[in-house]
């Protein structure tokens, strides 16, 4: 079989990068290596700048609204509003935006396969080839490596590398469950931890109802966060339950006693990007080309790499394009993921006098900005 474009990844960014494909009436095939995408999933925030590319896209009518960003240090708390935009931005949950992302691109008729797990690639002066490890082979004009994190198109350019993740200190905890009240995105301090809270919309197309996403971190060593279980993470979260405010309190035992609630879980790391995102016929997007730290950007970052990439591909992989979507796509995400890896190892206070400290620094920011903040 012949294609023009081959995507490996059916992520945010290689189906998002297959669609703006498709409304250039340029064709792609995405190759996915699981076979499934349901199972456990978190909340993201996407930004305005990430919802007015899903609306590009025809992609909506998901997740919820978030205008405002809400602080609370004990009996202190500070409020901000983002900017007035022509756009708002959401929290959603993945899997809501993965569901919407691959209808969409079935509607324009991508092909997308899955359990294609890629074994190996080349290229040559007029095409690239990838062939699955059940001997599968696919060919077109073009390879892009999608395929996150671990990309094998990343290892294939950059050899000598090796890994470009390193691990945060923490395993990044999000659960969810059924709420249809409104909650604006609001994060809570305590002393040795933080917890956040958010509408997020319904966890998937048929979901009888809206939902609360929440998460926190639970600073420990690597070892012990790939390690953590279900039980050991609930027996945390209960624990820190005991000291949280009224109303966060009973989101928590709301969730606990739902039979239907979410819990994702696991090790965050931050990354580095590779010295090589392209050769002649292949180029990398998104986690694969610049593995994005804890940050809230991440999704953001994935949506527009493929509105730049989609630019290079539609101009004729140009040589002068690709060496600027990677300059300008790597100072991005350097700018943002080391602002997210500053800010993350700061860590909460431990003491409640650091928390109202805290809140007394947070209060004066809000006055002197008058609740207007970029977040």
């Amino acid at each position: 079989m012949s294609e023009k474009i081959i995507i490996v990844g059916a992520g945010v960014a290689g189906l998002s990068l297959a669609i703006m494909l498709a409304e250039q009436n340029i064709e792609s095939q995405v190759l996915e290596a699981r076979q499934r995408f349901d199972g456990p999933t978190s909340g993201v925030r996407i930004s305005a700048e990430g919802v007015k590319l899903l609306r590009f896209m025809k992609v909506d009518a998901i997740g919820e609204e978030t205008q405002r960003l809400d602080l609370r240090f004990g009996t202190l708390s500070a409020s901000f509003s983002a900017p007035q935009r022509d756009a708002t931005a959401i929290v959603v949950t993945r899997l809501a935006l993965h569901e919407q992302l691959m209808k969409r691109a079935l509607s324009l008729g991508i092909r997308v396969v899955t359990g294609f797990n890629v074994a190996a690639m080349s290229e040559s002066a007029h095409r690239v080839e990838v062939t699955s490890d059940s001997r599968e082979t696919v060919t077109g004009t073009v390879l892009v490596g999608a395929d996150g994190v671990g990309s094998k198109l990343r290892h294939r350019l950059n050899p000598a590398q090796g890994s470009t993740k390193t691990y945060a200190g923490y395993l990044g905890v999000g659960f969810i469950t059924g709420d249809d009240t409104k909650t604006e995105m609001t994060l809570h301090n305590y002393p040795g931890h933080r917890v956040g809270i958010a509408s997020c919309g319904k966890v998937h197309e048929a979901a009888r109802k809206k939902s609360i996403f929440m998460w926190t971190h639970i600073a420990m060593p690597e070892a012990d966060a790939k390690l953590a279980s279900r039980a050991s993470v609930e027996a945390e979260l209960a624990r820190r339950a005991e000291r949280w405010s009224p109303e966060l309190g009973s989101k928590y035992r709301q969730y606990a006693k739902d039979a239907e609630a979410i819990l994702a879980y696991g090790p965050i790391y931050n990354g580095t990007p590779p010295g090589r995102w392209y050769s002649d016929r292949m180029i990398l997007i998104g986690d694969a080309a610049h593995p994005y730290g804890p940050g809230g950007q991440g999704i953001s970052m994935a949506l527009k790499d493929a509105k730049a990439l989609c630019a290079v591909i539609a101009c004729g992989f140009a040589e002068d394009n690709k060496r600027e979507f990677q300059r300008s796509r790597a100072q991005e995400s350097r700018t943002l993921g080391e602002a997210a890896e500053k800010r993350n190892a700061k860590g909460p206070p431990s003491t409640k006098w650091g928390i109202l400290a805290e809140g007394l620094t947070m209060k004066a920011a809000e006055i002197f900005t008058r609740g207007r903040l970029e977040f």
